[in-house]
């Protein structure tokens, strides 16, 4: 994890698991947001941080699975969650 980003505590936040400012692990010394940034009334949080994997990412990895495993047909959910979970993985360890 970077050592320049805010975290968040993560109050009241509907978001809190999808975000990589609550869920990283923090390394050290760290700073962090004095309340949730999220906003109640607009229901947005503009420092939010996916800790997921973008759709084209996915995509294409699952793209190169489908080649690796010799273009098996019927497999293509099988394929996106394992491209998801690799790349998820991938996403946490550098960071």
């Amino acid at each position: 994890m970077p050592y320049d980003i805010t975290m968040c505590p993560g109050q009241n936040c509907p978001f809190k698991q999808g975000c990589y400012r609550f869920t990283s692990e923090i390394f050290g010394r760290q700073d962090f947001f004095g309340t949730a940034p999220y906003n109640l009334t607009t229901n947005y949080c503009e420092f939010f941080i996916s800790n997921r994997p973008d759709e084209e990412q996915i995509r294409w990895r699952a793209y190169t699975i489908w080649q690796q495993t010799g273009y098996l047909e019927g497999k293509s959910i099988e394929y996106w969650l394992q491209a998801e979970k690799e790349l998820t993985e991938l996403k946490n360890l550098r960071s």
